[in-house]
């Protein structure tokens, strides 16, 4: 995941997020870095108003909101990032949606100068 620019569309993201901290549940520690507004390709703003939903619909947990002088979005500090069953049931549902980045992912590595 880490420095790859992935899909900028909302959904994808927030599959994308699910995704590794689901990938991560055996994991001692969960390095939500790898998460952070560069791994993933979007502005700061964005990762904040992201993660700010995916808390409010109960997808994750173990953030704590930051709030950020001079801004209009509250940064988040990862204590002990999970997925909920929540989370669990959205990303099921969403899994088209992940397969298909998966394949489009796929793709472009096998095409040179896609």
């Amino acid at each position: 995941m880490g420095g790859e620019n992935m899909a900028n569309d909302t959904k994808d993201i927030i599959v994308a997020i699910l995704k590794y901290l689901e990938d991560s549940l055996d994991e001692e520690r969960i390095d939500f870095n790898k998460v952070n507004p560069e791994a993933l390709g979007i502005s700061a703003p964005k990762h904040s108003r992201i993660l700010s939903m995916m808390i409010e619909e109960g997808y994750i947990d173990g953030l704590r909101k930051i709030p950020t002088l001079g801004t209009t979005y509250s940064g988040y500090k990862a204590l002990e990032p999970r997925i909920t069953l929540k989370g669990i049931d959205y990303l099921e549902a969403n899994k088209p949606t992940a397969k298909v980045y998966t394949i489009l992912k796929e793709i472009k590595e096998w095409i040179p100068g896609y």
